[in-house]
């Protein structure tokens, strides 16, 4: 299943072309922006690919409930988006992170490698304690695929020492 008007990302998808401005992703009320928005419901599971490589920015309240915000947030950045800003209504913003590509002989591959902190001057309390809980949540809630990467490429430098 894939967010409400996404179609139309997919399809520019592939086309190979991407959308020249962020590409919005609304967890609750309608935005008025000229940018490719998508709209789903916290919680729920998606098929983000279409997000891959792309400047993304999810809108949501607050009130949303965190949990499941949370699940929201870990299923887009497994889609490995170039960079995930997280905007609340009320005007906390945090950056969550950024795309990576790890270079190893066995081959090149991307992944999110999150760093949520707050930005703006707009709502900044509450951005960071957005971005704290954020950071409280990796490892469990929120899997941390940059050090499972970064471990899985030790392994291979060990193996190919011992060959």
């Amino acid at each position: 299943m894939i967010p409400r008007n996404a179609q139309s990302l997919v399809d520019l998808r592939m086309r190979g072309l991407v959308p020249e401005l962020p590409v919005l992703v609304s967890l609750g009320e309608r935005l008025d922006f000229s940018n490719v928005t998508l709209y789903a419901d916290p919680g729920v599971r998606y098929g983000w690919r279409m997000l891959a490589g792309l400047e993304t920015e999810i809108f949501t309240s607050l009130s949303a409930p965190f949990q499941k915000l949370l699940r929201t947030l870990a299923d887009i950045a497994a889609a490995v988006p170039a960079r995930m800003i997280l905007t609340f209504t009320e005007g906390a913003r945090v950056d969550c992170g950024e795309m990576r590509t790890i270079c190893h002989e066995a081959g090149d591959f991307s992944l999110f490698d999150w760093f949520p902190m707050a930005i703006g001057p707009s709502g900044y309390a509450d951005g960071t304690k957005v971005a704290r809980r954020l950071w409280a949540a990796l490892g469990h809630e929120i899997p941390i695929p940059f050090d499972d990467a970064m471990d899985l490429v030790v392994e291979l430098a060990a193996e190919k020492q011992c060959a």
